[in-house]
């Protein structure tokens, strides 16, 4: 499938987020599109696979137009985009979740869904994606799901995929099995454009780039036409900040305890697990997906009960404490998921940004919001963060997904608690946004706050981490100083036990 998008304008009300944009995209080619958070890549995407309108331009498939106005029609014209998001029914099987909307009937109009799991056994072996038909899609870890949105994009016979970040919180083994199924889609022909901000990834396996800025197309050509360091300086507009070091410096006093914590899991419990965290240090936590971290960030957040065992913050016990509790105790928690647990998407970003705030009477007066403070102090972290959107009253569902990252990011840094927790606080976020926030925890590493940094990015970890804690099979398998730690000796650490949902590394 020959793809061509020509002179493709798409705007938001008074906002040009894509500007006169010409674009070509051939069968059997990975075509990587990078760029800042709001440079226009998504939207461009969106707007190739239906979900928003152009203002002008026109789009070709094989030398023919189309102009369609639902995804469904790009589906038909075989179109598939698997968002960054996952647009899945956690109630729901794998199968049920495939099938939806494109069941096969049988005989008295009942879905055939023993035809349907013949047909995605056969996708299955021929690009090598495992998993469980039957299992609920609620039950299933980020690397499964994204399985399930691939077998998805695949079952509607695609023969063009875009994947949004798809490797944004996926462990070093789910990258690895992904990348060998799209290559699998690549011998077969299919066109893949890939959305990432992770420019070793794009090194890896693309085999064209283009690169977006501020709604325009500034580069296009070959892998082999380019380097590493030329795609980087197209996507900042300049050079590359240098990197981050830590000051040495000794940490002061405890500030998270945490004794014999067992937490419940499916299979098997989480711990007992043991550590502390003191004032002035970035402790990382490190380990594939699914060997108990995010138990453990529950149950350190109040989201989960613990079993047994106890947490102690600032030297008081907070583990009966729910959520609300636990924050005034003196922690901010940046979530993984900013989506459902972040932000509340049809909320305003002073909503947003001014919610769980400590100060309430800075934005409140009695059963009355102020609603002028609130948006000054949006403003503060929209210039402070560098986030695009179109203002303080605008809804949070408006911004990009690392837009959203950097409000969430803001928003829990700007409570300067004793203790932060968080949790792959640079998912789906730009490499100058990377560097900002990687600056950010530093600061506060460095003014006396306690940093818990649990992160899939293992680069991320090492790099900012005095201490990493490894977590294996629901336990902590080591402590690595963060002067000693290097990939090798932490990854050794990893072993992985999560479902192989993409099949074996080619």
């Amino acid at each position: 499938m020959q793809v061509a998008l020509n002179n493709v304008t798409v705007r938001f009300g008074p906002v040009t987020a894509v500007d006169n944009v010409s674009l070509g995209i051939a069968p059997g080619e990975i075509h990587a599109l990078v760029g800042e958070n709001g440079a226009g890549k998504s939207t461009l995407m969106n707007a190739l696979f239906g979900l928003v309108s152009l203002a002008s331009g026109s789009i070709s498939v094989d030398g023919a137009p189309c102009r369609w106005t639902l995804p469904q029609e790009a589906i038909a014209r075989g179109l598939g985009m698997v968002h960054q998001h996952f647009m899945l029914q956690e109630h729901m099987t794998v199968l049920e979740n495939i099938v939806l909307c494109a069941e096969p009937l049988g005989r008295f109009g009942f879905v055939d869904f023993a035809r349907a799991r013949a047909r995605l056994d056969e996708i299955a072996r021929t690009h090598g994606v495992k998993v469980d038909h039957d299992r609920l899609v609620g039950r299933l870890s980020v690397g499964e799901r994204q399985a399930v949105e691939i077998l998805k994009v695949l079952y509607r016979e695609a023969e063009l995929l875009i994947l949004d970040e798809p490797t944004a919180v996926l462990t070093p083994q789910e990258k690895d099995r992904l990348f060998a199924t799209l290559r699998s889609f690549r011998a077969a022909g299919k066109a893949i454009v890939l959305i990432t901000h992770k420019l070793d990834e794009v090194m890896e396996i693309a085999d064209r780039v283009s690169v977006m800025r501020a709604g325009h197309l500034v580069a296009s050509s070959s892998l082999e036409d380019t380097s590493k360091e030329e795609i980087a300086r197209g996507i900042v507009g300049g050079e590359l900040p240098a990197p981050r070091t830590r000051r040495v410096q000794e940490p002061g006093a405890v500030v998270l305890a945490v004794d014999e914590i067992v937490v419940a899991r499916r299979g098997r419990d989480v711990g007992p697990l043991s550590f502390q965290l003191r004032a002035g240090e970035i402790v990382g936590i490190a380990g594939v997906s699914g060997n108990g971290q995010s138990e453990l960030v529950r149950a350190l957040t109040g989201l989960a009960p613990a079993v047994s065992g106890s947490i102690a913050l600032c030297g008081k016990d907070i583990v009966a404490f729910d959520v609300e509790a636990r924050r005034r105790q003196g922690m901010s928690y940046i979530p993984e998921d900013r989506q459902r647990m972040g932000l509340a998407l049809g909320a305003s970003v002073s909503e947003n940004a001014g919610a769980g705030h400590d100060d309430r009477n800075a934005f409140a007066a009695g059963p009355f919001l102020k609603h002028g403070a609130m948006a000054d102090f949006a403003r503060s972290l929209i210039e402070r963060y560098r986030i695009r959107v179109a203002g303080p009253r605008a809804a949070a569902a408006t911004m990009s997904g690392g837009n959203k990252q950097k409000l969430v990011v803001g928003r829990e840094l700007s409570r300067n608690s004793p203790l932060v927790i968080a949790e792959n606080p640079t998912w789906g976020v730009d490499i100058g946004a990377i560097d900002f926030i990687h600056g950010e925890l530093m600061r506060m590493r460095d003014e006396g706050h306690a940093i818990l940094l649990v992160s899939t990015e293992l680069d991320e970890v090492i790099a900012l981490s005095d201490r990493i804690l490894v977590m294996y099979d629901g336990a902590i398998a080591g402590d690595v100083s963060g002067g000693e730690a290097s990939r090798d000796r932490v990854g050794a650490l990893m072993t992985s036990k999560s479902a192989d949902a993409l099949g074996k590394v080619a």
